[in-house]
């Protein structure tokens, strides 16, 4: 089922973006459209079904880098618009944006793409759905990076390193939440 939702998400992409002078625009609503579509059809809106969130952004990554789009910029898209697609089904808002931001991270490193660039991106992406669909944004932000930051472990120290430089870095994210948690990886 999961290589199947990576080629669909992936498939669905490339059509839309083909031609679309909006990139990112064109990404983040097909990304929506197949969340919602993938997680009705799911029908129990739990955890579980929450993983096709993960495939599902991992899929767009293909897609956008197929086309020639950079996988790092359109991340943010992405995963806004996987966000926007959990919170139409009335998913949970952080687990979908932990899971979107993981598919993110495994998705860039799966096609070679800066992965710390792609974590910042993708917690951004996280955040501006946050806001757009009125959740809390502290709240989603907190388990965007904290989950950059365990997704970034996945693939080594030296990408830990740089998620939290580029977070800590990043004027569109809440500087009080990020810190807490980069801060908070550094003294355990």
């Amino acid at each position: 089922m999961t290589d199947g939702i990576v080629d669909k998400v992936k498939n669905g992409v490339i059509a839309a973006v083909k031609g679309a002078g909006d990139i990112v625009g064109a990404t983040r609503s097909t990304v929506t459209e197949l969340v919602v579509g993938t997680l009705r059809d799911a029908g129990d809106i739990t955890g579980a079904a929450l993983g096709v969130v993960t495939d599902a952004v991992r899929g767009a990554l293909r897609g956008t880098s197929e086309i020639g789009a950079d996988a790092t910029q359109s991340a943010q898209g992405i995963v806004s618009g996987a966000v926007e697609g959990v919170a139409q089904v009335g998913g949970d808002v952080v687990e979908g944006a932990r899971n979107a931001v993981r598919g993110a991270i495994r998705g860039a490193t799966e096609i070679g793409a800066d992965v710390a660039m792609t974590a910042v991106g993708a917690v951004q992406g996280a955040v501006d759905a946050a806001g757009r669909v009125g959740k809390n944004v502290g709240e989603v932000a907190k388990g965007a990076a904290e989950t950059a930051l365990e997704a970034a472990g996945e693939v080594s120290a030296d990408a830990v390193g740089a998620v939290k430089k580029g977070m800590s870095a990043a004027a569109g994210l809440p500087k009080d939440v990020i810190q807490s948690v980069v801060g908070k990886g550094e003294k355990e």
